[in-house]
């Protein structure tokens, strides 16, 4: 029988649904206390955090950044999937990987949230814009990346695979192969944050929005 090579990714990948799910766990809790943390905020904190989103939607409308924010925003962004790589070749960064993504999530939910109760309308408009229109490739390719390094983590120190050094090759160098992929999914959500976000919000700005 020939497998060709996408039933072998998939079989691959398939091995790390467990994994999958607890990264997707970690993601809901840590967007569940995003949402919740902004019920904790004190009124001059809100003002505060309203004037920053101010000031940045009127640049935005005056003269959008574009590149200004490309490289430190996709510095920090491969700087995280860089993390998950060293975590997930390390026996005792299991724990660390969880840790990253819950506070992406916290960091999601929040901002998504501040933007729709302090803005309402305009809020969510802003939210998807910025926040959602980047998290369309960012969040998959953590998700994925943090999966795969779990997995690969727990290979190293599952006892039933110390003796199959092989099949270890095999998923090392299919685990430096996808976080070289999701770094490339990476760039085009960074891209999407940095050129088309202020575009839009620039547009928008034009048309009364």
């Amino acid at each position: 029988m020939v497998t060709v090579p996408g039933n072998r990714i998939q079989a691959h990948f398939g091995r790390y649904t467990t994994e999958l799910y607890v990264v997707l766990a970690a993601l809901s809790v840590g967007v569940f206390l995003g949402v919740l943390a902004v019920t904790t905020l004190s009124l001059a904190d809100k003002l505060t955090l309203m004037a920053y989103v101010k000031r940045f939607v009127d640049m935005q409308a005056m003269a959008p950044t574009y590149g200004k924010v490309f490289r430190p925003a996709l510095i920090q962004n491969l700087k995280l999937l860089g993390m998950l790589y060293l975590l997930g070749v390390s026996v005792a960064g299991m724990p660390l990987v969880l840790a990253a993504v819950f506070f992406r999530g916290f960091v999601l939910g929040f901002a998504l949230d501040f933007l729709i109760t302090a803005l309402h309308g305009p809020g969510a408009i802003l939210g998807i814009l910025t926040v959602g229109l980047e998290s369309v490739f960012l969040v998959p390719a953590l998700i994925i990346a943090a999966a795969v390094a779990l997995g690969f983590s727990w290979e190293l120190i599952s006892p039933s695979n110390r003796q199959k050094m092989p099949n270890l090759g095999k998923s090392f160098a299919y685990f430096t192969g996808l976080m070289m992929t999701m770094a490339l999914v990476t760039v085009v959500g960074t891209f999407l944050e940095a050129y088309v976000a202020p575009l839009l919000i620039h547009l928008m700005s034009g048309l009364g929005a």
